[in-house]
């Protein structure tokens, strides 16, 4: 990132460059635009932690390029400097990894994670668990949120207590709705 380039400007930069990464993806509805999902990680977390890092809010916005678009660790770190671009690589899934172990290995690996990680991941779970209260994701993809959002609550616990009570709020939503819909014995 080059010196001049004042933070205003970093993160609108990078929310044009998620709406171009991520141009023609959509979440799990098929209709919401992929970009909506890291927009509304970091407005989450500006509104709900008060978080004021602007490194923070655009690896907020950038979280799943690398393993989602393609980009690079050194794009990241090019376009938005060395600081957005380790937290971002610290969020993002080992894509070596076969699908099946990558969230297991990220649930493994978040208790070593930086606070300022963490609360994006925070943010990250937050929005994906009210997706599923919206209706988007199947009823197995809702128990496996369950779980493991009890695990992501526990490994980063601490990290920022406002983020963590609204993701409980939101996690006591989703058992209930698991609850519900659980066929009978």
């Amino acid at each position: 990132m080059s010196s001049h380039t004042s933070q205003a400007d970093r993160y609108a930069q990078a929310v044009l460059f998620i709406h171009q990464e991520h141009a023609g993806t959509f979440r799990d509805d098929g209709k919401t635009p992929y970009a909506v999902h890291p927009l509304r990680v970091s407005e989450y977390l500006r509104r709900i932690a008060g978080e004021t890092d602007e490194e923070v809010l655009c690896a907020a916005l950038l979280h799943d390029v690398i393993e989602d678009c393609g980009v690079t660790y050194d794009d990241v770190a090019s376009r938005f400097g060395d600081g957005v671009a380790q937290l971002v690589a610290e969020l993002t899934n080992d894509n070596r990894l076969p699908k099946n172990r990558r969230k297991a290995a990220m649930l493994e690996k978040l208790p070593t994670i930086s606070a300022r990680a963490k609360r994006v991941k925070l943010a990250d779970r937050l929005d994906n668990v009210l997706d599923l209260l919206r209706g988007m994701g199947s009823a197995e993809k809702r128990q496996r949120y369950e779980q493991e959002t009890e695990r992501l609550l526990q490994a980063c616990s601490g990290a920022c207590g406002a983020m963590e009570e609204a993701l409980n709020e939101a996690l006591q939503k989703l058992k209930a709705v698991n609850r519900q819909t659980q066929p009978a014995p």
